[in-house]
């Protein structure tokens, strides 16, 4: 795949659907702990109308690795140059989970670059400053099933979602998989990004240990909700039923009256994954609208 050398990262990246000429671009960013791949199949069904890129977020699968530059802003920055690099002026944007923080980040500073947002699952710290896993829909039946694989949360850990996404990369190193006496509750499997592997799994503890990266996660974005809530993008927003980013969804809804929102039954936070389908229908039609 292609690299592109940006001031002070090294930014992998692939783009599909180079012949649509005349559509509006396509830009896809993935969350924590995952890669451009997170997005490879349905990639695949929006490249056959729109020329789609996907990168690999600094720190994540074959972009380099620098010391900092983790926050959402410093991540939004790294999307500008990369845009620029491609010669992409305006697109359409689709990001999942800390991919949507960086797009907001984005959207917010280079406004006339966006045509439209759909953010899918997408925790805001403004708006939701923790996530404590008693909060969790699922939270009842998950937490058990942790503790039954050798992971322990705290029912008040404060940044719950951050802790669980270690814990289970560090399980992954553990053997994952083949360390469970059985296969994994599906209640787990809602909380887990499918497919994972140990390279991944590998890639994210060193981040979080070689890098200012785990303190930068944690500092938000740098909007207020004034400025929020005068984000008038045409804006899709998708969340898991089962999801501990809900609080989110919910806020938004009070700040962005003119945002569509959807909500995947019986799905986590890793539904465009799990169901790939309740993202892709409501987007597509919802592209074909943004011009």
């Amino acid at each position: 795949m292609p690299t592109a050398c940006l001031p002070d990262v090294q930014v992998n990246y692939l783009q599909l659907g180079l012949d649509r000429v005349g559509a509006a671009p396509l830009v896809m960013l993935h969350g924590l702990a995952t890669n451009l791949a997170f997005w490879y199949p349905l990639a695949q069904v929006f490249a056959e109308t729109y020329p789609t890129t996907l990168f690999d977020l600094r720190g994540h699968g074959r972009s380099s690795m620098p010391l900092t530059g983790y926050t959402p802003p410093a991540l939004a920055e790294d999307l500008r140059e990369l845009l620029d690099h491609l010669g992409i002026m305006r697109a359409n944007f689709i990001g999942h989970s800390f991919g949507g923080s960086v797009l907001l980040c984005f959207a917010h500073r280079y406004p006339e670059r966006v045509h439209g947002l759909v953010l899918a699952d997408v925790r805001l710290r403004l708006l939701q400053p923790s996530q404590e896993p008693k909060a969790w829909p699922n939270w009842s039946r998950l937490g058990p099933n942790l503790e039954k694989v050798g992971i322990h949360l705290a029912d008040d850990e404060p940044e719950g979602g951050y802790r669980l996404l270690e814990e289970m990369m560090r399980w992954e190193l553990r053997g994952g998989h083949k360390s469970s006496d059985g296969p994994i509750p599906k209640v787990l499997e809602q909380l887990l990004p499918p497919g994972g592997s140990r390279r991944t799994a590998e890639r994210w503890v060193q981040l979080l240990e070689g890098t200012t990266a785990r303190q930068e996660f944690l500092k938000g974005e740098p909007m207020t909700c004034d400025q929020l809530a005068q984000l008038h993008k045409p804006t899709l927003a998708v969340y898991g039923e089962n999801s501990p980013t809900l609080p989110t969804a919910h806020a938004l809804k009070e700040l962005w009256p003119h945002t569509q929102f959807e909500f995947v039954p019986h799905a986590g936070h890793f539904f465009p994954l799990s169901k790939p389908e309740r993202l892709l229908i409501p987007a597509q039609k919802f592209l074909a609208g943004c011009r």
